[in-house]
């Protein structure tokens, strides 16, 4: 993670020139293209993310208080990541974070009440998500974007998973997400960007999962002008 930290802790996020926005250090997950362990709490409905990466050794053997349940072990293709606020605060600042089995994890995320949906048979699956999430890709990157058949664009987020694990996922991946079954009308491109660019997520968030493991997240307008 290249931005750098002051001695308050907090981190610069930069688009271009500009200095756009300071969060705290725990909002940003440290090298997000390793895995990172993501938990459920029963009672409260809230995801919880691992601020580090975890092996999935070390995943399945955590030994978890009552009400906590492991829902998935993932990597992201992005190159930076960040979550602008936890669910269920006002304004953007420092997430949530908690202790479990001796790890930072950070609250991330809140799932739908009613479970993920099925709108295209069982792949891929959605999940409306409530979540404040920011995606930093570096310039020079080769970003899969898949299109669905209303025209709009889902960015590669999760990449698929050879060892299974991942949320939802039903399938081993061999192949990081790339060869995955698109819906009848949609669509998988990619879009090479020309500089470091910044992705934030709409609120709620439409996330698709694979049976493979991978994710597409959006809808996003970045890529809007290509692609037709």
């Amino acid at each position: 993670m290249s931005d750098p930290i002051g001695a308050d802790g907090r981190i610069q996020v930069f688009e271009g020139e500009l200095a756009t926005l300071e969060l705290p250090a725990h909002n940003f997950l440290f090298e997000c293209q390793e895995l990172h362990a993501e938990l459920l709490d029963l009672e409260t409905r809230t995801v919880w993310q691992s601020h580090r990466p975890i092996s999935r050794e070390a995943y399945f053997a955590l030994e978890l208080p009552a009400k906590l349940i492991r829902v998935g072990i993932g990597a992201g293709v992005m190159d930076e990541h960040y979550f602008r606020r936890s669910p269920g605060a006002v304004a953007d600042g420092p997430v949530a974070e908690r202790e479990i089995a001796g790890h930072l994890f950070i609250h991330c995320a809140n799932p739908p009440k009613d479970g993920p949906e099925t709108p295209m048979g069982e792949d891929p699956k959605l999940m409306r998500v409530d979540k404040y999430h920011s995606l930093v890709f570096a310039a020079g990157r080769e970003v899969l974007v898949i299109r669905d058949g209303d025209g709009r664009d889902f960015v590669h987020l999760i990449a698929g998973s050879p060892g299974g694990g991942g949320l939802l996922q039903t399938a081993e991946d061999a192949s990081g997400g790339a060869e995955i079954p698109l819906p009848e009308g949609w669509s998988l491109r990619t879009e090479t960007l020309a500089m470091r660019t910044t992705i934030h997520l709409p609120n709620p968030t439409e996330a698709y999962f694979f049976a493979n493991g991978a994710s597409f997240q959006g809808p996003v307008d970045t890529f809007a002008a290509s692609g037709v």
